[in-house]
C-alpha cells in the first residue's frame, strides 16, 4: 500500500478529533476531515500542478508552503511529501534554499509574497476561520487555493510518484528534538489524548506518526495562552499526557 493510501485509510477510520489547535482561535480537525483535505490536496497536485503534465518527468515536482502554523500548512506538507514531491515548509526550515522561489507550486496566505514569486503555480490560501475561498479579488495569475481544492474529489484518485517515501521511512523523518515527545506518547502503551504547550508547532512527520499510532493531539500556543490557561484547556479537552 502506498504511504498516502495508508495515511488516508487510517485517518478516515479515526472518527474523533486528531488535532485541536488553540492559537488566535480554536481549530478542531477530525480524522475523516483530515482524510478529505489531504485527498483534495494530493488530487490537485497530481491533476493540475505537477510538472509531469508538461513533459518534465525527469524533474521532481516541488512546492513551497508559506502558511501560519496549523492544519492547513501541515496537510499541504503531508500531501506533497507522500506524493513524492520536494516540499519546503517555512515553519520548519531554518534556512530557505538560495532561490526561495524556484518551485513549481507556491502556497501562501500573503499576496505580496505570491506576487513576488516566480513559481509556475501560485496559490493564495486563506487561513481565516471557516473560509471556503479567498476574500476579495486576486491578481492575475494567482489562484484561489480553496476554490481549486473544492473542485477536487474527496477520494484520492491518483498514484504517488516512485520517489514517494514508504510510510515507515516517512515516520522516521522526525526531528531529533521531537523524539522525546514521541517516546513519551509511545510509553502510554495505548492511544492517548496528548497535550503540547509550546511556542513551536509539531512537524508533519511527528503528527503523522502520532496519528498513525491512534493518538489525538491538542496544541496550545504558548505565545497566546498562559500556563494556567493552558492547564484549564487541557483539563477541558480531557488530555491525559501533557508535554511542555
Amino acid at each position: 500500500m502506498q504511504a498516502i493510501s495508508h495515511f488516508l485509510s487510517t485517518t478516515q477510520q479515526a472518527n474523533h478529533p486528531i488535532l485541536t489547535h488553540y492559537h488566535s482561535f480554536r481549530d478542531e480537525i477530525s480524522g475523516p476531515v483530515a482524510s478529505r483535505w489531504v485527498s483534495k490536496m494530493a488530487n490537485l497536485l497530481a491533476s493540475d500542478l505537477s510538472n509531469d503534465l508538461f513533459g518534465n518527468a525527469d524533474s521532481t515536482s516541488s512546492i513551497l508552503i508559506e502558511l501560519p502554523a496549523g492544519w492547513q500548512s501541515t496537510f499541504w506538507q503531508v500531501s506533497g511529501d507522500l506524493m513524492g514531491w520536494q516540499t519546503e515548509n517555512t515553519l520548519f526550515s531554518q534556512h530557505l534554499s538560495s532561490n526561495a522561489f524556484s518551485f513549481d507550486v507556491h502556497v501562501s496566505n500573503e499576496l505580496a509574497t505570491l506576487e513576488a514569486s516566480t513559481a509556475a503555480w501560485r496559490l493564495a490560501h486563506s487561513t481565516a476561520p471557516l473560509a471556503m475561498r479567498w476574500r476579495g479579488s486576486l491578481p492575475s495569475g494567482i489562484l484561489d487555493a480553496l476554490s481549486e481544492l473544492m473542485a477536487q474529489s474527496d477520494q484520492f484518485e491518483y498514484e504517488a510518484l516512485e520517489s514517494a517515501p514508504s510510510i515507515k521511512d516517512y515516520l522516521a523523518q522526525i526531528n531529533s528534538d521531537e523524539e522525546a515527545l514521541l517516546k513519551e506518547a509511545s510509553a502510554q502503551g495505548q492511544p492517548t489524548r496528548l497535550g503540547l504547550y509550546s511556542e513551536s508547532f509539531p512537524s508533519a512527520p511527528l503528527l503523522t506518526h502520532l496519528w498513525m499510532d491512534g493518538h489525538s493531539v491538542v496544541v496550545v500556543d504558548k505565545l497566546q495562552y498562559t500556563l494556567e490557561k493552558a492547564q484549564e484547556i487541557f483539563a477541558s479537552e480531557k488530555v491525559r499526557l501533557v508535554v511542555d
